[in-house]
C-alpha cells in the first residue's frame, strides 16, 4: 500500500541498493585479509607443487630422406619426385611415430617408456620453409643425455625400417641431437601469479558471502 501523500518514506533505517548490505570496515578488512591470505597460500602450494615436478630436457634432430646408394640415375630421380611430392616423406614419418622406438630409446636413456617421449614432424628449412626432404624429431627424457640418446636411437633403429617402407630411400641425418639437450621451461611466474589471483578471488569471495550473511542478520536483529 502506498504511503499517504505529502509523507516521506521512512529513511530511519540502513539504505541498500538492489538488495546489497553494506559492509562495515571491519568487514571489509576481514575479506581484505582472506583474499591475500588465500592467495599466498595458493601460490606457496603450487611453488612447492612445480619444485617437486620431475626435471625434463628436450632434445632435437633433424633427419632428411634421400634416394639410396647405389640407385641408377633413373631411380635416383624418381626416387627425388616421391620425396619432393612428400609422399615417400609421409611414409617415412608415419614410421618414425611408431611406439616401438621408445622401447630401445628408453633403454638407452636408462629410464621406464613412461619417462621418454618422442615427437615427429614435418621439418622446415630456414627461411624456406617447408621442406618435404626433413623430419623434425623432437624427443624429452629427465636428462640431457638422456634425452639426446632417446632422438638417436630412434633415428638409429626406425632408420632401417623407413627404407623398408618407404621404398629406396636412406635416412640421413643433417641436425644430430648431440648437444642439443635442454631444461624444459615452465612457466612459473605467469602461474603463481594466475593461481594467487584464483586464489585471492575464491577466498575473497567466499569470506564476503559469509560475512554479508552475518552483516545481514546483524542488521535484521537491531529492527526486531
Amino acid at each position: 500500500m502506498s504511503a499517504p501523500a505529502g509523507t516521506r518514506p521512512d529513511t530511519s533505517g540502513p539504505q541498500t541498493r538492489w538488495g546489497r548490505v553494506p559492509l562495515t570496515r571491519r568487514s571489509r578488512i576481514i575479506v581484505a585479509v582472506a583474499a591475500l591470505v588465500t592467495a599466498v597460500v595458493a601460490a606457496v602450494a603450487t611453488f612447492v607443487a612445480l619444485g617437486a615436478a620431475r626435471p625434463a630436457y628436450d632434445a632435437s634432430a633433424t633427419v632428411a630422406l634421400v634416394p639410396a646408394p647405389g640407385l641408377t640415375p633413373q631411380a635416383a630421380s624418381e626416387a627425388w619426385k616421391d620425396i619432393n611430392s612428400g609422399r615417400a616423406t609421409s611414409v617415412a614419418i608415419v614410421v618414425f611415430r611408431q611406439g616401438q622406438w621408445l622401447v630401445p630409446a628408453a633403454e638407452a636413456a636408462g629410464v621406464s617408456v613412461d619417462r621418454v617421449k618422442v615427437t615427429v614432424a614435418p621439418g622446415t628449412a630456414g627461411d624456406t620453409g617447408s621442406n618435404t626432404a626433413l623430419i623434425d624429431i623432437s624427443s624429452t627424457a629427465p636428462s640431457p643425455s638422456g634425452a639426446e640418446a632417446v632422438a638417436a636411437t630412434v633415428i638409429d633403429k626406425a632408420g632401417p625400417a623407413v627404407r623398408a617402407a618407404a621404398g629406396s630411400y636412406a635416412v640421413q641425418v643433417t641436425n644430430s641431437p648431440d648437444g642439443t639437450a635442454v631444461a624444459e621451461q615452465k612457466p612459473r611466474t605467469e602461474m603463481l601469479l594466475i593461481v594467487a589471483l584464483a586464489g585471492g578471488l575464491v577466498g575473497g569471495g567466499l569470506t564476503w558471502l559469509r560475512v554479508r550473511g552475518r552483516e545481514a542478520e546483524r542488521r535484521r536483529a537491531r529492527r526486531a
